[in-house]
């Protein structure tokens, strides 16, 4: 973001699982920065290979994107969201036979005017602003869709109970062959100076409540690889032998120019 210091940090965790099966990037292309998380299923090397795969088709294009107009962001995130989806999708093992692999997605990319986000799951992304932190995407699982039925009112709350126990199934996600369901945002957010974003895996958010990420970050001193990091550790040590994989992207917005990249 020209004019503006970005500041990022990142962090990985297996926790107790066998496998990493999420995966980040984040890069810049002229002034603008993508940065994506993914945390993949389907098995100790499906879900590995869901992930990474995502991650790379979005990157594939992304050097294109410093030459699009800015009101040409949003379908490019979606058009890249479907991408990676067919190349998910098609994933199959060394006898040709589909993994049947899926991962979630989220993604930032920070302009000059701005920042467009999307998502595809259950992976979140946060924004901490003015001391008070909030998710920005919705979670597309059953949940999401129990909440539907009960507004339209096609669903009494006594059935929602009885549905709930399954609300965390993932609706939607990459790798089904066509996208049920995927959010963009349609126009810039506006960065405000000392705004910090969070792209965070489920093994964040199931392990730590809002209060508790809020103060993590909020106690790191605006140094985001401190805050990545942080995030991770804390959840594990309260998770325990039952932390799943838990990745952080943190990025925030400081003040004058400086760029760095990362991958893991």
């Amino acid at each position: 973001m020209s004019g503006e210091k970005i500041q990022t940090g990142s962090y990985s965790i297996v926790g107790d699982r066998k496998s990493q099966q999420d995966f980040m990037q984040y890069a810049w292309s002229g002034n603008t920065l993508l940065a994506v998380v993914c945390d993949g299923m389907g098995g100790l090397s499906g879900g590995n290979l869901a992930s990474e795969r995502a991650v790379q088709s979005i990157f594939e294009d992304f050097q294109a994107v410093s030459e699009l107009p800015e009101n040409q962001f949003a379908s490019w995130l979606q058009s890249s969201f479907e991408k990676a989806d067919r190349e998910v999708y098609q994933l199959a093992d060394a006898n040709g036979v589909p993994l049947g692999a899926g991962t979630t997605v989220v993604a930032l990319l920070i302009t000059e005017g701005g920042f467009y986000w999307g998502s595809v799951g259950d992976s979140r992304i946060y924004i901490l602003r003015d001391n008070e932190l909030w998710t920005v995407n919705r979670m597309h699982n059953y949940n999401l869709r129990i909440q539907e039925l009960l507004d339209e009112g096609e669903m009494t709350e006594e059935q929602a109970q009885i549905e709930r126990v399954k609300g965390e199934a993932l609706i939607s996600y990459l790798g089904m062959g066509g996208l049920y369901m995927s959010d963009v945002s349609e126009h810039a957010d506006m960065l405000k100076e000392d705004d910090i974003l969070i792209l965070c895996s489920d093994g964040i958010y199931k392990s730590l409540d809002d209060q508790q990420i809020q103060a993590i970050v909020e106690e790191s001193g605006g140094n985001m690889e401190i805050a990545a990091r942080r995030l991770c550790s804390e959840a594990h040590r309260l998770k325990g032998m039952y932390q799943d994989n838990a990745t952080v992207i943190a990025i925030r917005c400081a003040g004058q120019e400086s760029k760095d990249d990362g991958t893991k």
